[in-house]
């Protein structure tokens, strides 16, 4: 087909924008082209960067994420390290008759005196209906409790500087009458310490001592107060401990098992290995396995305390436990239960020990000297307080530390805390202590027989004074501070 002069005209017109047309499109397709190039470039140098941060162990984070999570809750010192906390312990005075230095502990009888507790009004009282009028003594005490600690908790909250105060009611109980305290008061403390207490029992087959069983008396008197905390609850309104420790040797588990079963639902205490009485040397208090204590208490609580191992590791045959030793091991027992989740709540423990390890528990508390019979219970309202292990032992000159412990035993707690710097995830090991200071067994006098030494003092042997004490007719007097 043949085209005229102005048709080709207008296809060469055409054509050229055409032409241009095409051009212009060519070049935008290139230049989205190259910025995609680039973007996806970045996007794969940034998504490199950020695997190299998790093959690093770094958590790769987005807006959502906490770059810290829980550094408010462990904050850390200039050094890196989380802070460490211990307590400070102070018996509240005024609540309890035990605490009144005119008190006589040889004459005292909690079960006859409502516990010892003090009538007396609280300022939270005006918080209860009618101010507390028509509402037992316990019930309004217990109210004060729970007052005080919503109080401190309050100013908790709006503190900067990480204090922390708790308020705690602390019945330490004592086991009952074990047959290693029939065979001491038949030999007497002179002939018990020097021979008799590395025994596992007497010559004569009459009793065993080692991890000394209750007697007879002994489960009358844990059923007695077992008895009394029942007529408590009834008559007083009074509420049960929150919270149950206990130590592993065999009269204090079964004093706790005669005194609360039956009362508590459940019963399932934790058996702590710090709790224990003084120990070496004297058989009676040589624990049995775990095993042994899982067979015959199989609802305790033995796996909490990761120092209760199988055997005992801490006895030792040679040598005795002193009492600064032991006061300062008590100490860290209740930083121990009050750094742990399953007591740091609870208002009211119970302590089921022995004489000695609740006489250093009173130490720690800064509460006075009490001695307690076998199947006592006293009660101890304390103010604790939760400080940096800097501060608590920063020195004397801060009164930080334990009260009534002697330097050395203090310098002991340093290093065992020292030690526990390396054993963060668990306790393991602070029951490994510096035994140079105990003290080994004393030499009997020349002149003691021991053959005779308890039919001389009673005028019977141990047969016929294990009959007496367990039918009444031979009435123990109390040793103070003594298993």
């Amino acid at each position: 087909m043949l085209f005229n002069s102005s048709h080709r005209k207008t296809h060469r017109r055409w054509c050229g924008q055409s032409r241009i047309c095409r051009t212009t499109v060519i070049v935008q397709l290139l230049l989205f082209l190259t910025v995609s190039f680039v973007v996806c470039g970045l996007l794969k140098a940034s998504d490199a960067g950020a695997s190299l941060l998790s093959m690093n162990g770094q958590k790769v984070l987005d807006i959502h994420t906490d770059p810290n999570p829980g550094a408010a809750e462990v904050p850390e010192q200039p050094n890196g390290k989380p802070k460490r906390y211990g307590y400070t312990y102070t018996t509240l005075p005024g609540y309890f008759l035990q605490d009144d230095p005119q008190t006589k502990a040889q004459t005292f009888d909690f079960m006859k005196t409502n516990f010892g507790l003090v009538q007396r009004p609280y300022d939270s009282d005006e918080s209860l209906p009618n101010n507390g009028q028509g509402m037992t003594p316990w019930q309004r005490f217990e109210n004060h409790i729970t007052s005080l600690n919503h109080a401190a908790k309050r100013k908790r909250d709006g503190s900067e500087d990480g204090g922390h105060v708790q308020y705690k009611l602390l019945f330490l109980g004592r086991h009952g009458n074990g047959y290693h305290n029939i065979a001491e008061r038949h030999y007497g403390n002179e002939a018990w310490d020097c021979h008799f207490s590395a025994l596992d029992g007497d010559p004569d087959d009459i009793m065993v001592w080692s991890d000394a069983h209750l007697t007879k008396e002994g489960r009358r008197q844990a059923t007695e107060v077992h008895d009394f905390w029942k007529a408590q609850i009834k008559e007083e309104k009074m509420s049960l401990p929150q919270a149950y420790v206990v130590s592993p040797l065999d009269r204090t588990l079964q004093t706790a098992e005669i005194t609360f079963q039956g009362i508590v639902d459940k019963f399932r205490p934790t058996v702590m290995e710090r709790l224990r009485e003084g120990t070496g040397i004297h058989t009676c208090d040589r624990r049995s396995t775990v095993s042994y204590v899982r067979d015959r208490y199989p609802e305790y609580i033995t796996t909490a305390d990761p120092l209760l191992t199988e055997t005992d590791e801490y006895w030792d045959a040679e040598l005795r436990e002193p009492d600064d030793v032991l006061t300062a091991r008590l100490g860290k027992l209740l930083d121990q239960v009050m750094q742990s989740e399953a007591f740091r709540e609870a208002e009211t423990i119970s302590f089921t020990s022995h004489s000695g390890a609740i006489g250093a528990m009173l130490r720690v508390l800064a509460h006075r000297p009490f001695s307690l019979g076998t199947g006592a219970v006293i009660p101890v309202f304390v103010k604790m307080e939760r400080v940096e292990l800097e501060k608590r032992h920063g020195g004397k000159a801060e009164g930080g530390k334990h009260a009534n412990v002697d330097d050395d035993a203090h310098d002991d707690i340093v290093q065992d805390e020292a030690d526990e710097d390396e054993h963060e995830d668990t306790l393991a090991g602070t029951m490994s202590v510096d035994k140079s200071k105990w003290g080994k067994i004393p030499a009997c006098p020349a002149d003691m027989d021991l053959q005779t030494v308890g039919q001389k003092r009673w005028g019977m042997g141990l047969k016929d004074f294990l009959t007496g004490v367990e039918n009444g007719t031979i009435q123990l007097e109390e040793v103070a501070l003594r298993h």
